[in-house]
């Protein structure tokens, strides 16, 4: 963990995996997909590709608060009787970070908190 001025309870854990968000209780099938940067029991820093927005209009927005379905694909790492899988579980939008502040749309760090225990599914 960091230094003194660091508030986080959970060590963060630097996982790679593909995540797919659908908005909940959306009147249009609000998706998109990003990559994890960073996840902890309480949650996930993820970051966005405009290119991966999957059905979403342009004016489709995500907000501070919003609250989505989050799934975690588990790769299968080898044979060697290693498991894979799905992790799913209910997220809120606790922040949002420009990465491309000079652009329109452009790559994002969305930070979700879990409201409810994530799930694995093998």
């Amino acid at each position: 963990m960091g230094g003194a001025d660091d508030r986080r309870k959970h060590r963060r854990l630097p996982v790679k995996v593909v995540a797919l968000c659908r908005k909940v209780g959306s009147v249009h099938d609000h998706a998109f997909s990003g990559n994890t940067v960073d996840i902890c029991p309480d949650g996930l820093l993820l970051e966005t590709h405009p290119e991966l927005i999957e059905g979403s209009s342009q004016n489709s927005t995500t907000d501070t608060g919003d609250l989505f379905n989050i799934e975690l694909d588990i790769p299968d790492a080898d044979s060697a009787n290693r498991f894979s899988g799905k992790v799913s579980a209910y997220a809120r939008v606790v922040r949002i970070a420009s990465l491309q502040p000079d652009q329109k749309i452009g790559k994002k760090q969305i930070a979700f908190q879990f409201c409810t225990r994530p799930q694995f599914d093998i």
